[in-house]
């Protein structure tokens, strides 16, 4: 029997090299691709500088990745979706100038510093943009491909995946890739254990109230700034929907 597809959307490859080996290795009843966008969908204008409907992004991410690898709807098993939070919930206030900066923006527990007054109005657009967008994906638990019925579910890193994984929110680009492949190489236990004490609600909980108690914690005062992550859902989704 042919094992059907559970295709993992992620913004860059770090996420894929926390997450691959694990997944293989633990729900071997589907064959586990990623597909990295090195961009954020949710905070992505279209050529005229219009927020486009997200839902519809979406859609054609997954279709492309479906006529890339000569797929078919009936193929996939499910979707997953995993974004940072980069602070996107915070109120606009909790943006700050701050001129002595090195960076053009910065994060911190309970702000987003930023070099200048236009920079702060930008990150503020994005914020408003990008929160608009996850609570849209938050609420959507399927997408209809090409009249197939694909399940569907959006989870988080906050403030990013470096930041849960080894405490820096503000990582240089160029070193994310060495330091996940470092970070695997130290990391004692599995990836599951380690992200699990990250989750910001009762694991005791059914996996359907814990996915709503997660965003809602999220979306409260600076949380979408400070270390958490939801990730650890995904499993019991795969386990519960997929397997």
């Amino acid at each position: 029997m042919t094992k059907k597809v559970l295709l993992i959307i992620v913004e860059g490859q770090t996420e894929q090299i926390i997450l691959e080996d694990y997944l293989d290795a633990h729900f071997a009843n589907s064959t586990i691709r990623f597909d990295v966008q090195r961009e954020d969908i949710l905070t992505k204008w279209d050529a005229h500088k219009r927020i486009p409907n997200i839902k519809n992004s979406v859609v054609r991410v997954i279709q492309s990745y479906l006529e890339k690898y000569k797929f078919l709807a009936n193929d996939l098993t499910a979707v997953v979706h995993i974004t940072d939070t980069d602070g996107c919930f915070i109120a606009p206030e909790c943006v700050k100038v701050d001129e002595s900066i090195e960076q053009n923006l910065f994060y911190t527990e309970d702000a987003i510093l930023v070099k200048s007054d236009k920079r702060k109005e930008q990150i503020e657009q994005r914020n408003d943009m990008k929160a608009k967008n996850a609570q849209i994906l938050i609420a959507n638990d399927h997408f209809s491909i090409n009249r197939m019925k694909v399940p569907y579910q959006l989870f988080y890193f906050s403030t990013n995946l470096e930041h849960v994984l080894w405490n820096e929110r503000n990582e240089i680009p160029t070193e994310k890739l060495q330091k996940a492949d470092e970070f695997m190489d130290n990391l004692s236990g599995t990836i599951g254990e380690y992200l699990s004490a990250y989750l910001p609600v009762s694991s005791a909980l059914p996996y359907r109230e814990k996915i709503k108690k997660s965003w809602s914690f999220l979306m409260e005062d600076c949380h979408s700034l400070q270390r958490g992550t939801n990730v650890p859902l995904l499993f019991e989704m795969i386990k519960t929907d997929v397997q």
